[in-house]
């Protein structure tokens, strides 16, 4: 009985624990779909795509080859709301990067809002593999682009080499003053919706 409720505890602190939503927090991964069907939301699939919408500066809407469309919330990165300082900038940022451009989508789970978080990856040519060198990924360009903060809370989720790459892609962005380090005291998206939330 109380490894049920030790289990039931768990499952509830995942939920909380985790902006993403309750599989990505202390509940681990959760494989919604087969790894082999395209558009799959399981931990490390991936599938190729076309982005449809922008939502922000680190949301994005793609339909993948059989027509089905999926919002994306970009793994690991966390910009600037739209009502926020840099938001708008954001954006058309990644606007810019992405708007109907093909891309591969490398899953790393789905969140509560039923979004893939997941690293979007500009492919290259004949690459039928999860990651290929000269792939460019457009999480870690955000980053070196000042247009977005390394997430650290989901560090753990990374691979010990991205860690590396996007926390050094933030302190040089930093330290250049690029994008949103231009302004005098930038706050982080996830201290800006607590603010808006404790105003409420």
């Amino acid at each position: 009985m109380i490894f049920k409720v030790l289990a039931l505890v768990l499952a509830l602190l995942g939920y909380y624990v985790s902006p993403y939503g309750p599989n990505i927090g202390i509940g681990g991964p959760v494989a919604s779909e087969s790894q082999n069907q395209p558009g799959s939301a399981t931990s490390g699939s991936f599938y190729l795509a076309t982005v449809t919408r922008v939502a922000d500066g680190d949301t994005i809407t793609v339909r993948n080859l059989d027509g089905a469309t999926h919002k994306i919330r970009m793994h690991a990165v966390d910009a600037p709301e739209l009502n926020q300082a840099g938001g708008e900038q954001s954006r058309r940022w990644l606007t810019e990067q992405v708007l109907n451009k093909n891309v591969k989508i490398v899953v790393n789970n789905t969140d509560r809002y039923k979004r893939q978080v997941a690293k979007v990856v500009l492919p290259v040519e004949g690459c039928q593999q999860r990651l290929c060198d000269g792939e460019t990924d457009i999480n870690l360009k955000a980053i070196e682009a000042g247009q977005a903060w390394w997430y650290r809370e989901f560090a753990r989720s990374q691979s010990s080499e991205d860690r590396v790459m996007y926390e050094a892609a933030e302190d040089q962005a930093r330290n250049a003053r690029k994008g949103l380090w231009q302004q005098t005291a930038p706050l982080a998206p996830w201290q800006w919706r607590t603010e808006q939330r404790n105003q409420r």
